[in-house]
This record gives C-alpha cells, structure tokens and sequence, in this order.
C-alpha cells in the first residue's frame, strides 16, 4: 500500500472534535502515547527477561503510522516533500557521513533555510 491510500484509509476511522486544534493535540498525544508503548516492549525485555513480541511491536509501529499520516492530513503537509527536505537538511549537517563534531556543532541558520526553501 502507498502511503497516499493509507492515509485516506486511515482517515475513515478518525475521530472528528471541536474546536479543530484539539485534533492536533489528540494525534501528537497519540505518537507519544505509540512510542510510549514501543518502549516497554524494550524495557521489559532488557529489565525482565521477557521476549520481544515482533507482531507486537509492529502493530504499535502501525499504531504510530495512524496518528502521523493523520496528523500531516489535518495539517496539509506532504509526506514526500517532508522526507525530502529531511534529506537536505543532514546533506548540510553531514556533507560526507555522520560526524560527532558536526552533530554537536550545527549551522542551525542554515538548516533552516534549507527547511523554509
């Protein structure tokens, strides 16, 4: 499935609420809430001993899928172009590759230029 399709899939299961800035709330609060859950799979692992659930972990994985393609529809944002511009932005953190220096010693004016081109 293409992302396009999912998140028009996705958005006939979303609920509606007023006034409309309580849908970004309800979404951000979910993508915690997913990643929030995708940590205790980890932490009960290293803590207890206890296996990790790969089925599980993907369905949160989807869970968290469901609030962000939802909250870039509500917000009118394009998956591609975010990726894209993404992409710049750690093109002009890191010409070559990752770099410890440079991750601690960024042009923040500059990648932000990048992100409002």
């Amino acid at each position: 499935m293409d992302w396009k399709t999912y998140q028009e899939e996705a958005e006939r299961t979303t609920a509606r609420l007023e006034p409309a800035i309580l849908n970004n709330l309800h979404y951000t609060m979910g993508l915690a809430t997913e990643v929030g859950e995708l940590l205790d799979v980890f932490k009960k692992h290293i803590a207890y001993g206890k296996p990790i659930d790969w089925v599980n972990v993907q369905e949160e994985c989807g869970d968290f899928l469901w609030y962000f393609f939802n909250f870039l529809r509500i917000n009118g944002f394009d998956f591609e172009e975010i990726l894209q511009k993404n992409i710049d932005k750690l093109y002009v953190r890191y010409p070559e590759k990752f770099d410890a220096d440079k991750a601690n010693n960024r042009d923040l004016l500059h990648e932000r230029k990048i992100l409002e081109e």
